[in-house]
């Protein structure tokens, strides 16, 4: 019966995974990847160093020269990112042009991209040769924001995985959700 349950518990997990892949051949075979990340709490973080871990990628961490920390800027950060507002980032390293993929990774702050990523998207709109995301969230669905990153790059995003604060909590469905998303870019 334990079996049984275990089974059925597992096939719920990955029947309810946010995890898309758009028609693309191989995305991630013999190909240069970059992982570009924006991350306040450390959730996103986690999961751009995962996937990066995974496909042997470089990583970028974007540094939002606003201060976003303390009670204010908790308020202030939701409404630039309702706004669609821009932000000032720190120097980057790394030149999306010379890669084949650009993972995006980023938090969703009151239903939008958060500024830094908005930033970075306008800025290498046209460096991009593929683009797949990595979204975070309380709760909120990860597609929601896809059609803004595509239109902010004018490209449809090859996949896409989102994750929730439950999702986090719970390890294996972490781990679970992770993999899908690793074996979707490698197919």
């Amino acid at each position: 019966m334990n079996k049984i349950l275990s089974l059925a518990a597992a096939v719920a997990v990955t029947l309810s995974c946010t995890v898309y892949a758009g028609e693309t051949d191989t995305l991630v075979k013999d190909k240069k990847v970059l992982v570009v990340y924006y991350s306040k709490t450390g959730n996103t973080e986690r999961v751009a160093k995962d996937v990066a871990s995974a496909l042997h990628a470089d990583l970028e961490k974007l540094i939002d020269k606003k201060n976003r920390n303390g009670f204010w800027a908790f308020f202030t950060s939701g409404r630039d990112a309702m706004n669609k507002k821009k932000t000032e980032l720190g120097p980057l390293q790394k030149d999306p042009a010379n890669y084949d993929l650009v993972i995006l990774g980023t938090p969703i702050w009151s239903k939008n991209l958060t500024p830094a990523i908005r930033t970075y998207l306008d800025m290498n709109r046209d460096k991009f040769k593929n683009t797949a995301y990595i979204v975070t969230s309380n709760s909120a669905p990860a597609k929601k924001i896809i059609p803004m990153c595509e239109e902010l790059t004018g490209k449809k995003c090859a996949a896409y995985a989102g994750f929730t604060a439950k999702e986090f909590k719970n390890g294996e469905l972490y781990k679970k959700k992770l993999a899908g998303f690793i074996d979707e870019l490698k197919k």
